[in-house]
């Protein structure tokens, strides 16, 4: 996942260093929100790549819950007939 966030790596390590940040403690933490930022976020051609696999899972689905309905509804008209049937 390769995201593109504008991220001022110098700024946020001023920022701290403001803050009362030493100097190796904001260069860790700015090092450590980049990877984070880098690595955690989805882009959008990771969304369409889910998206797709959902689409596709939605539809097999829905295509066994089809498949099992119409197979039941046999199986019970069946069932009916053959109870008609015996009480005749």
């Amino acid at each position: 996942m390769t995201a593109q966030i504008l991220f001022q790596q110098l700024a946020y390590v001023d920022r701290l260093k403001k803050g009362g940040f030493t100097d190796d403690q904001a260069r860790a933490s700015a090092e450590a929100l980049e990877t984070a930022f880098s690595e955690a976020v989805a882009t959008k051609a990771d969304l369409k790549e889910v998206e797709a696999r959902l689409s596709l899972e939605i539809a097999q689905t829905k295509n066994d819950i089809l498949r099992w309905f119409f197979g039941f509804n046999l199986v019970m008209i069946g069932a009916i007939f053959t109870i008609v049937k015996f009480v005749r």
